[in-house]
């Protein structure tokens, strides 16, 4: 962890007073002093001393003397929390006698630290009065002892003024803490006196302020290299703080914190960093830099050759290891040889400070890598003259050639090539870099070309075939190139060049030619709605042309897929326009199918359904679909319980396949409910009962039926349709339920295990 704490070396730390906070001390401070300009305020020079009032004559106005004495004192060092203590002895009466403690602030503004008063007003005490940071502990005292006893449990120094505790009215202490922010301390002491009457003198005894605490502020900014994290830490002297107080850290990028510690990502946050702490009085602001300053030293770029040595040490900080291309080389001196084209490239070097942190720096290696000399040699043939000579000579600064045997060539000129001149010859170019290329040219020559020929028979034609195919063949006709087509025969006059150039001349006697061999094959369909094919069997090293409707239409394969039966006229024609024709026959297999006869059918359920399938052609194989249907013959027997779509799939002996299907559909029967009945025992709707054709094996399941207020009236269960004996009658425990609107519900159950139920309301009328 790395620990970076700088204070911004152009400032020093600062406190202050928020104006919000202490501007009614200015205004308050502007009023006593606009009440007191009149009475030549007397300054006292130095704290520690007693001060004895003169007691001037009666004032004619008023008859009395207003005096007040001011001391004020600026702190040489700043940062103390410090103890004030204020003596007085006032006369009281009908005029207020007033001493006031403030601290002066960095900007000069006043803030009360306290006061006391004497004489006829509000807030004003008598005897020994005792008043500590602001607050009054205790007033009214008579005696001496008591006095002394309530400093004595405050940790204060003895009352100063003694000459003057004849009596203990007017007589007050005034203490307390001043802010370790304030820049001085002022005292205010305004009495009015009344000589002709006083045998008490008034006096003031200011104690030097007495420095209790230093109060500075810590801050601390550490680097964690492992987390890459800033954490801040401020930390604040006890005591000093006053309130509630607040701590923020802050950045020029807009960044705060609020809260004596901070975390934040190191990357690209370094920089200054601001406190700022305020309490109901006091604001400290103070400043630190973050940075962390590299020390890695990779040392400059270099350049290198191809095949050269390189070492790479760095500098600065310790546990050095380097990277190169994502890969990490843990070596603190790095040695690369030879050097190739791919080691190009930066080098990053790795270092470690004291503290752990990592830091990096950079090295661009780059290896120059000359172009290879280009040297291009025509085909030679012995005898030639061959100047050897470089493409890219301008890459280069320098050219020199060497001889097979290493001896220096030059110039690079060979006369009348003959085989003690093969070899190979190398060529060293020198760049601008002084970086050495180096290439070998291999010299040789060849011979005159030979060759071999192939002469094949193809219908009417005969065809000469050179090898091999890298010479360039010149027929004395002025054709080119092989093969040689003739459908005549006899000797042909022949040159040939290889890729050198080199040439040999030759003739070739060609017999007459013979007829072309093509054979057919069928491929029969063999199932109904199965094509045909037909394919050319040729062994032909030339190109074909293949027609299957006497030659109206060509193509190049010799395959034809996917034909109806029929006959087909075939033809095959070479590139010379010889001919074969057959005639081919494409044979339709034997007929087979499956009919059930039906698209549709619908029934209720539990129909006994019985089927039989007619078929066509040697039937092996029967399948009912679905499979609980399947009875693996022509015929099946089933009752039909829900609607599917029924199939049967036929195979023959040759592996054919055929089907055929409906929708078989079970319709469920309406069931009704009357909306009335009438109890009257004249045979017609006597009672209530669900009614329908009986046509699809149904039953009621449950029937019941409520009164107005939801009680059950009846409950039926498995009754069958129709009859009225089994429904209600209308009647509750065998007495009639009187005439209204009754609420039924119910399940009716068919015979194939389907349910629907029913609801709703009946009218019983009588």
């Amino acid at each position: 962890m790395s620990t970076i704490t700088t204070t911004r070396p152009t400032s020093t730390n600062r406190y202050a007073v928020p104006w919000a906070r202490c501007s009614f001390l200015l205004l308050f401070f502007f009023h006593l002093v606009a009440a007191t300009a009149q009475t030549n305020p007397i300054a006292l020079d130095n704290c520690g001393q007693s001060y004895i009032d003169p007691q001037d004559e009666n004032n004619s106005a008023t008859s009395q003397n207003r005096d007040t004495l001011i001391y004020a004192e600026y702190f040489q060092d700043g940062q103390q929390l410090r103890a004030f203590y204020v003596d007085v002895n006032a006369f009281g009466g009908q005029q207020p006698d007033r001493v006031r403690a403030y601290a002066i602030l960095p900007d000069n503004s006043l803030k009360l630290l306290g006061s006391l008063s004497f004489g006829n007003c509000v807030d004003c005490v008598d005897g020994f009065a005792l008043a500590k940071d602001g607050t009054l502990l205790v007033s009214g005292v008579n005696n001496t002892n008591t006095m002394n006893m309530w400093l004595q449990s405050q940790g204060q120094p003895p009352f100063t003024l003694t000459g003057n505790l004849q009596t203990l009215t007017g007589v007050g202490r005034l203490s307390g803490a001043i802010p370790f922010c304030a820049i001085g301390y002022r005292v205010e002491y305004s009495v009015y006196s009344d000589p002709a009457n006083s045998t008490t003198e008034f006096s003031t005894h200011i104690l030097c302020p007495v420095a209790i605490q230093s109060c500075p502020v810590g801050k601390e900014a550490l680097i964690d290299c492992q987390l890459h994290t800033i954490n801040l830490t401020a930390t604040l002297p006890s005591e000093c703080f006053n309130g509630n107080v607040s701590v923020k850290w802050s950045n020029a990028t807009g960044w705060s914190a609020n809260g004596p510690l901070a975390s934040l990502p190191l990357e690209g946050n370094e920089g200054w960093y601001y406190l700022l702490i305020s309490d109901d009085c006091c604001e400290v602001v103070d400043s630190v830099l973050v940075e962390n300053p590299p020390f890695a030293n990779a040392g400059p770029d270099v350049e290198y050759c191809l095949g050269d040595e390189a070492a790479l040490a760095g500098s600065g900080g310790a546990g050095h290891f380097w990277e190169f291309g994502g890969a990490v080389l843990n070596d603190s001196i790095l040695t690369i040889a030879p050097l190739q084209a791919q080691d190009s490239g930066q080098y990053i070097l790795h270092a470690f400070n004291d503290l752990g942190c990592e830091d990096t720096d950079t090295l661009m290696l780059t290896v120059h890598v000359p172009p290879a000399p280009q040297a291009e040699l025509p085909g030679l043939c012995l005898g030639d003259t061959v100047v050897l000579h470089v493409l890219n000579d301008t890459a280069y600064t320098q050219l020199s050639w060497l001889k097979p045997s290493g001896q220096p060539f030059l110039p690079p000129v060979i006369r009348g090539l003959q085989p003690a001149d093969f070899g190979d010859y190398t060529i060293i170019g020198t760049d601008a870099y002084g970086c050495e290329a180096r290439e070998t040219v291999t010299v040789t020559g060849s011979p005159p070309p030979a060759f071999e020929y192939v002469i094949e028979d193809a219908c009417d034609t005969a065809r000469v075939h050179l090898f091999p195919d890298t010479y360039l063949y010149s027929w004395g006709s002025g054709q080119t190139g092989s093969p040689l087509v003739t459908a005549t025969g006899g000797t042909f006059q022949l040159t040939i060049t290889d890729a050198e150039g080199c040439r040999t001349l030759s003739s070739i006697a060609v017999p007459p030619p013979d007829g072309l061999d093509v054979a057919l094959d069928i491929e029969q369909p063999r199932c109904p709605g199965d094509f045909g094919a037909i394919v050319f069997l040729a062994d032909s090293g030339h190109p074909l042309l293949f027609s299957i409707d006497g030659g109206q239409t060509f193509s190049l394969s010799p395959k034809f897929r996917k034909l109806l039966p029929g006959h087909y006229p075939t033809l095959v024609m070479d590139d010379v326009g010889c001919v074969r024709e057959e005639v081919a026959e494409i044979v339709a297999p034997d007929t087979m199918g499956v009919s059930l006869s039906l698209e549709t059918l619908e029934v209720r359920p539990n129909t006994p359904i019985s089927l039989t399938a007619t078929t066509v052609g040697d039937i092996q194989e029967y399948q009912w679909l679905p499979r609980e249907i399947d009875s693996g013959r022509p015929t099946t027997n089933f009752l039909a319980r829900n609607s599917m779509d029924v199939r049967l799939i036929v195979r023959d002996s040759r592996g054919c396949i055929a089907s055929d299907g409906f929708q078989l559909t079970v319709v469920l029967g309406d069931i009704y409910a009357p909306n009335a009945f009438s109890p009257n025992g004249d045979g017609r709707n006597d009672a209530f009962t669900f009614f329908s054709d009986n046509g699809s094996g149904e039953i009621i399941e449950v029937l019941r039926v409520f009164g107005r207020w939801g009680g059950l009236v009846f409950e039926g269960r498995e009754l069958y349709l129709n009859e009225e004996t089994q429904g209600w009658d209308g009647t509750l425990g065998g007495k009639p339920m009187p005439a209204g609107v009754y609420t039924y519900y119910g399940i009716v159950r068919f015979g194939n295990g389907a349910r629907r139920m029913l609801s709703g309301d009946v009218s019983l009328a009588r």
